[in-house]
């Protein structure tokens, strides 16, 4: 009986030795008074790494961009109803870009719960609409399993975030020592369907066929996409507010980001016979159009990662599901002997021919306006982004890069994310979370509006001294919305008083907030300005905000 009693453990260290085997030994979190026995717990485990947030939604979009570089389930411990509450935006944002997350809040005590005692709720309720799968654990001895398949399910596609209740006394329980099995993954293979996808592209002229690349496509997948678009010699696009980048925009064959409306996506797809689409989904919307991105009679060809893709925007004329890099991968090798090389070259000999017209075209335009104080915007982050090293990662939700410049803009596989979900501020945490896991320098692009959703990340910068810079474009106004007001002739645009949209008087102090927070500032405005500061903030051992006033 002894023996069999030394070999139980509190539930709390079966907990951790299961993130251990998860490779999540980094936890993001808010700790709470219902967090106490994890926190305990990490008191002992110095292989451990505990990021704090100052705000639970901080502490979760830190996870979100760690998540999305590390390209596995990022581990989040929030404290209580409260606690999941505040975290609750960006979480709708992590849902949206399907970052796999598993998210975890501490609950009252099971012994009386009935009661309805002090920072108790229905967390699994409250969670329910923005998670994959919710639970509450009720057992110690069910810890294990239900933190096992919270993260398979988090890594399945679609991926998403889970979220399990913690009771605290079910954490201080003592179980069986062992360590619930991690189930063997089946190796990746390219779906089926490959060689007949492969003769229906080989069929049409390749100046006819577009690739849309969906926002879920994963950066290793990137090398199986290039090699298709090469194979073909098609021309790639991707979506304006895709929450990954799996295409290097440097390449002829990409096309770039297509403005999420689908009057301007129909226009650019009028005279294409077939569209391939890979991963979830591409066709994004903002304002109502009532028009059909693709046009009547295009081809539509999918290739997913998960059968519930199929059929979500647009009905497949040929559909195969399967693990992306080795789908396209496959596809590629199929596709490349039995197309028309002489033409297929010619068509990318042709696209880098026009990439290089056009990209100097448009920086032609943007330079041109150098001069101007304050900056345009397109100005301001060109600007910043010929400053910028190529290692460099971005983290993005700034307006600012809505326009031309999008064009040129850098986006390389794993090296550009952006908030898909549409939660201002979610850039500033997640571009923390993401230096946590990048070897290079991160770039944060954040507007004065939306920078003031978050600011708490620049505690966790400094703290952690996190290479992360934080470019402010400031036009003391919510930008977007004055546009969207103005493109819709409300009552705002037409009488010239946009009410709630400008921030003014007083206006934001970001050199004072930045301060406060032990985050070395300036503010600049012409190009050489931001270069010099740019470069100084990579030499600095950590954080830094530039704030750059754009008209």
């Amino acid at each position: 009986m002894s023996g069999h009693l030394r070999n139980r453990r509190r539930a709390v260290e079966i907990m951790l030795d299961v993130l251990r085997d998860e490779r999540a030994t980094t936890i993001f979190g808010n700790p709470g008074s219902t967090e106490m026995p994890l926190m305990d717990a990490l008191v002992d485990a110095g292989d451990f790494r505990y990021v704090l947030g100052l705000q639970e939604a901080t502490a979760v979009a830190m996870a979100d961009g760690y998540a999305l570089k590390t390209a596995r389930p990022a581990f989040v411990n929030l404290h209580a109803a409260g606690g999941l509450g505040n975290a609750m935006g960006v979480l709708v944002a992590s849902k949206a870009s399907e970052t796999p997350l598993v998210v975890t809040a501490g609950q009252q005590d099971t012994r009386h719960l009935f009661t309805d005692p002090w920072l108790s709720g229905d967390l699994v309720s409250l969670a329910r609409p923005i998670a994959k799968w919710t639970a509450e654990v009720r057992r110690g001895a069910d810890l294990g399993p239900a933190l096992r398949r919270a993260f398979a399910i988090a890594r399945t596609p679609p991926q998403g975030p889970v979220f399990l209740s913690l009771p605290m006394d079910v954490l201080e329980e003592e179980v069986e020592s062992g360590v619930p099995p991690h189930s063997a993954m089946p190796p990746p293979a390219p779906a089926g369907g490959t060689n007949e996808l492969a003769k229906l592209l080989a069929a049409h002229d390749p100046a006819r066929v577009v690739v849309m690349i969906g926002d879920d496509v994963p950066a290793e997948a990137a090398s199986g996409a290039l090699a298709l678009a090469h194979a073909g010699g098609f021309t790639v696009h991707g979506t304006q507010v895709t929450s990954r980048a799996a295409f290097p925009a440097d390449d002829p064959c990409w096309g770039g980001m297509l403005k999420p409306d689908f009057a301007a996506i129909r226009q650019r797809l009028e005279d294409v016979e077939a569209v391939l689409l890979i991963g979830s989904r591409a066709f994004v919307a903002y304002a109502y159009r009532d028009v059909q991105p693709i046009p009547e009679g295009t081809r539509f060809y999918h290739v997913a990662a998960s059968p519930e893709a199929i059929g979500r925007e647009f009905a497949a004329d040929f559909a195969v599901t399967g693990d992306l890099a080795a789908t396209l991968t496959a596809l590629a090798a199929t596709l490349y002997p039995i197309v028309d090389r002489k033409r297929a070259e010619a068509r990318l000999a042709s696209l880098a021919e026009e990439k290089a017209q056009h990209t100097a075209d448009i920086r032609g335009k943007i330079e041109a306006g150098f001069d101007r104080h304050p900056l345009l915007p397109d100005a301001a982050v060109l600007c910043v982004l010929d400053a910028l090293p190529p290692n460099t990662l971005i983290a993005n939700d700034s307006a600012a890069t809505f326009g031309p410049v999008q064009e040129i803009m850098r986006t390389e596989p794993g090296l550009y994310f952006f908030a898909r979900g549409g939660v201002l501020g979610c850039s500033m945490p997640a571009a923390v979370g993401a230096a946590l896991a990048h070897e290079g320098p991160v770039a944060c692009f954040v507007g004065d509006g939306g920078a003031m959703y978050s600011p708490q990340a620049l505690w966790s910068a400094a703290h952690y001294k996190t290479r992360t810079i934080f470019f402010v474009f400031n036009n003391t106004r919510y930008n977007v919305l004055m546009n969207v007001a103005k493109d819709l002739g409300t009552k705002n645009a037409v009488a010239g008083r946009f009410l709630g949209m400008d921030l003014i008087e007083p206006a934001v102090d970001f050199q004072a907030l930045a301060k406060s927070m032990g985050v070395p500032s300036c503010r600049v405005e012409g190009p050489q300005e931001i270069a010099e500061a740019t470069k100084t903030a990579l030499q600095r051992k950590g954080p830094t905000l530039i704030e750059i006033p754009i008209a």
